[in-house]
């Protein structure tokens, strides 16, 4: 009788191990590799890994090009405390050939945890930078590749010009007191190394005021950041602005110092400047943050809050943009900002906004379109309303800008 009831235990438990087993061979399309054991959950009659399972599973899918298989017993092993390096690894290519970059990105960077001098790992961290639109991320990967893995890539750890931008800016006005401003700009970006990269700008500003008083204003601008670590940059920017008002000349100093951590899809990023000139000492101190939506169209999000006060004022100024990427190519931004833009310092210090009248309020968008392989054209427009002090009364602002981004 004991025997009758073993025997009848064991097969139950065979013909239900051998179902299950059939279900999931079914689910996935794969056959089972040779010694692989799996064991059935009895509440939910999903199936435990063990190593064994899941490192021969996946490396099956992967030979095969199955990355969806891959990825789902991927997950499944390491919600079940199953993780190591090929795991990871294959998970990564998975995502990788599925043109999923930030995700493959986050899989190659957990498997680098288990081996941090593996390099075939860091050669496709580096892609995934360049395919995100990470450059800074991809040569902090280069500067951990050995000298001849570099070489072979092809890229060089330091580039006198590496990229040349112009832009050009016209501005209109129903001012009866304003002329229509003019901004010209050229910069140069040149990388000092792997992870140091140095961007320096020179820019003219020229309006008359009151109808007979010129003002005009050349600019020097240098922003030094540096990615200290893969997920993590320091800036250091300055921006020297000489201002000339007939034959009066006034001269200001512009000191910046930010921190940005980059979470793949989410950036954010904190900073303080101190602006100096005859007419006092006005300080900016903020927050700023970027994400990334996940899929093909490239949606993102940016909102900033910075702080501007001075010996007597401060004031808050609030910025919220969004993009979306149209037809592959043609990038559209656009972006509101609320607040007293007086002395305001926008993109990293790159923009002071000392004008004679402030803007108390901005709205505009900009499309980025590439015209060739490494050269992008920007185009923009921007309504302002701006705010004279002299008899508190308000005019509006029309700017039309043009540039070209050459990536050499």
């Amino acid at each position: 009788m004991y025997k009758f009831l073993i025997i009848l235990v064991i097969f139950t438990y065979s013909t239900a191990f051998i179902a299950a087993e059939n279900v999931y061979l079914n689910n996935h399309d794969s056959i089972q590799p040779e010694g692989i054991e799996l064991v059935m959950k009895t509440q939910n009659d999903s199936l435990v890994y063990n190593y064994q399972s899941a490192d021969s599973l996946t490396y099956n899918y992967y030979l095969a090009g199955k990355w969806d298989q891959l990825i789902a017993t991927a997950k499944a092993a390491i919600s079940q405390n199953i993780d190591f390096k090929k795991l990871r690894q294959r998970m990564g290519y998975a995502y990788y050939y599925k043109a999923n970059y930030f995700e493959a990105q986050k899989q190659f960077e957990a498997a680098l945890t288990f081996d941090s001098s593996d390099n075939e790992i860091i050669t496709y961290l580096y892609y995934c930078g360049l395919y995100t639109g990470n450059e800074s991320y991809a040569r902090y990967q280069l500067s951990k590749l050995p000298k001849e893995t570099r070489e072979a890539l092809g890229v060089h750890s330091v580039k006198l010009i590496d990229a040349v931008d112009l832009e050009y800016n016209y501005k209109i006005n129903n001012s009866g007191t304003r002329t229509n401003p003019t901004y010209m700009r050229l910069g140069i970006n040149t990388q000092l190394g792997y992870r140091l990269n140095l961007y320096q700008a020179g820019s003219t500003y020229s309006q008359t005021v009151n109808t007979n008083v010129l003002t005009s204003q050349n600019e020097y601008f240098a922003l030094l950041s540096w990615k200290f670590i893969a997920h993590g940059s320091l800036d250091f920017g300055y921006h020297y602005v000489n201002t000339k008002v007939e034959t009066s000349i006034f001269n200001g100093h512009l000191f910046l110092a930010g921190l940005n951590i980059d979470l793949q899809k989410l950036e954010l990023g904190i900073s303080g400047s101190l602006l100096s000139n005859l007419m006092g000492k006005y300080y900016q101190t903020g927050i700023k943050a970027r994400y990334v939506f996940q899929g093909n169209a490239g949606l993102y999000l940016k909102t900033s809050a910075q702080l501007l006060s001075d010996s007597i004022n401060s004031g808050l100024v609030f910025s919220q943009s969004a993009g979306v990427t149209l037809f592959k190519k043609l990038t559209l931004e656009g972006n509101i900002t609320l607040g007293n833009l007086k002395n305001f310092v926008d993109n990293n210090g790159l923009y002071v906004y000392n004008s004679l009248d402030a803007t108390t309020f901005r709205t505009g968008v900009t499309v980025f379109f590439p015209i060739f392989t490494k050269i992008t054209s920007f185009f923009n427009y921007t309504y302002d309303i701006k705010h004279i002090s002299d008899n508190n009364t308000n005019y509006n602002q029309h700017s039309f800008s043009g540039g070209l981004i050459w990536k050499i």
